[in-house]
C-alpha cells in the first residue's frame, strides 16, 4: 500500500464495502459471508472516518492556537520595544543602559553573541 494517502486508503475501504453489499448474494453462494465482512468493514470504516474528523478538528484547533499566541507574542513584543523606546528616551541615547537596550534585539538574533541553545 505504499504510495496510498490516508483518503485514497478510506476510499478503497469505501468502494469494497460498496462491491460487498452490491454482490452479496453471488458471494454467499460462493461462501463468502459478505454479511459478516461488511459489517466488520463497515465498523472499522466508521471508525477511520471519525478519527479523521477528529484529526481535522485539532488541526483547526492547533492551527487557532498558533495564531494566537503569534498575536499575543507580537503584542508583548511591541509593549516591550515601546518600553525600551520609553527608557531611551528618559536616560539618553549615550547612557551605557540606553546602548545595552538599543543592542538587546541584536544580541538575541545573533546565535554567536547569545550562544546556542541547549536542545531538550
Amino acid at each position: 500500500m505504499a504510495g496510498l494517502t490516508e483518503t485514497t486508503k478510506r476510499e478503497f475501504s469505501k468502494r469494497i464495502l460498496d462491491v460487498l453489499n452490491t454482490n452479496k448474494d453471488t458471494l454467499k453462494i460462493k461462501g463468502v459471508d459478505a454479511e459478516v465482512a461488511s459489517g466488520e468493514l463497515s465498523q472499522l470504516l466508521d471508525d477511520a472516518f471519525s478519527k479523521e474528523n477528529k484529526q481535522i478538528q485539532l488541526q483547526a484547533e492547533t492551527k487557532k492556537a498558533t495564531a494566537d499566541s503569534q498575536k499575543a507574542t507580537d503584542i508583548a513584543y511591541r509593549k516591550a520595544s515601546a518600553t525600551v523606546e520609553l527608557m531611551v528616551g528618559a536616560l539618553g541615547k549615550e547612557d551605557e543602559l540606553s546602548k545595552r537596550l538599543k543592542n538587546l534585539r541584536d544580541e538575541i538574533a545573533n546565535e554567536e553573541l547569545r550562544g546556542k541553545r541547549a536542545q531538550p
